[in-house]
């Protein structure tokens, strides 16, 4: 486990897997480490994502339960504790293919202590990440949970993503200080592209790191400069208030463009069979 950056982090996992065992008793099944800490490069501004696998349903006593947990676990004050984000699925919704980016899990975000309804982690890319990178604290070898995730699943959702992306980037370009016109947002939407578009080639999911470094390899030379400074703006972002300090205008209409410039290489890739 990539973990160093946090000596606490073991600890803060073990409680907070022991509370989730007893807030759910008989259904709990399992406890996954995903994102970064599963596919590499975790670092002092990552989230510690996580996934619970339950035998069924989770009842309002069980949800009820469990937000006490998430309370008392961030109550512990470290970074680790306070930056826990992840979900709850079922092993019949993990299954269920027709319901992966429709069906919405109990989620806690970054940061939260309160369980909410969201797909966040209802995606391809999650699955992907379970079955092939995922690092199990208890439970059963996520490989015998899930046959392998299509490649082209996986590049539908990254299309989509960017799409959606460019959407809701360009809306806020010229208005009021949001979420994607901050410089913390700014450079996300950028750090995204470059994974949506190393999806769509690879039909992997890998780090951001792994992602800007293989965008600054194989793109366009004109497009490293936005990218490396987009990294440069997400590395100290805990220790920042660059999520209320608004990007440069410059900056968000050249990220736009990228966006567009990204959508049109995924739209040509999805279904490239390499």
């Amino acid at each position: 486990m990539r973990s160093e950056a946090y000596p606490e982090m073991a600890s803060v996992l073990q409680r907070f897997v022991a509370g989730v065992e007893n807030a759910l008793g008989s259904n709990f099944l399992g406890a996954y480490l995903v994102g970064s800490l599963a596919t590499g490069d975790f670092d002092l501004d990552s989230d510690v994502d996580f996934l619970i696998l339950t035998n069924t349903e989770l009842s309002d006593r069980e949800v009820r339960s469990l937000q006490q947990t998430h309370v008392d676990i961030h109550a512990l004050g470290c970074y680790p504790a306070q930056h826990l984000e992840g979900s709850y699925i079922s092993t019949d919704l993990l299954k269920r293919t027709d319901l992966v980016g429709v069906e919405p899990l109990w989620f806690v975000d970054n940061g939260s202590t309160s369980l909410e309804r969201s797909i966040h982690d209802n995606r391809w890319h999650v699955r992907w990440i379970l079955r092939e990178r995922g690092i199990t604290i208890i439970g059963p070898d996520p490989k015998t949970l899930l046959h392998p995730i299509r490649t082209g699943a996986l590049r539908s959702e990254a299309l989509a993503a960017i799409q959606e992306l460019k959407s809701r980037f360009v809306a806020e370009i010229n208005r009021p200080l949001g979420w994607f016109n901050t410089r913390f947002g700014q450079s996300f939407a950028v750090l995204t592209c470059c994974r949506m578009l190393y999806t769509c080639k690879s039909g992997t999911v890998q780090s951001k790191l792994s992602a800007v470094k293989w965008a600054e390899q194989f793109l366009d030379p004109a497009w490293c400069e936005l990218i490396r400074k987009a990294w440069t703006e997400r590395m100290g972002v805990r220790f920042g208030d660059k999520v209320r300090q608004p990007a440069q205008t410059r900056l968000l209409h050249e990220t736009a463009k990228f966006i567009t410039h990204a959508q049109s290489l995924a739209g040509a890739c999805r279904g490239n069979p390499e």
